[in-house]
């Protein structure tokens, strides 16, 4: 699965909180994630190095619980980084 470094990457960051997401929570928007930025690698030339990108920039602060409270935001700004650099 080539969205792992991704969502990895982004749960490491902060993009479920525990104090505000249930079991449940996690599970669909981990599922979520890795299926619609799955979805926007397929036709990336290099998925690899485009998810090393993408998980770099959540890593570098890229979102951040204060300022996108909201997964399904995170999930999106994931896919739009993915689209503009699969042409990679």
């Amino acid at each position: 699965m080539r969205s792992r470094v991704i969502v990895q990457a982004m749960l490491e960051n902060g993009f479920l909180d525990p104090e505000v997401h249930n079991s449940g929570d996690y599970i669909n928007y981990t599922v979520q994630a890795a299926k619609d930025i799955e979805a926007a690698l397929q036709d990336s030339k290099k998925p690899e190095e485009v998810g090393e990108l993408v998980a770099a920039m959540f890593d570098a602060g890229f979102c951040n619980r204060t300022t996108s409270p909201d997964p399904r935001q995170w999930i999106d700004f994931a896919q739009a980084a993915v689209w503009e650099l699969k042409g990679l």
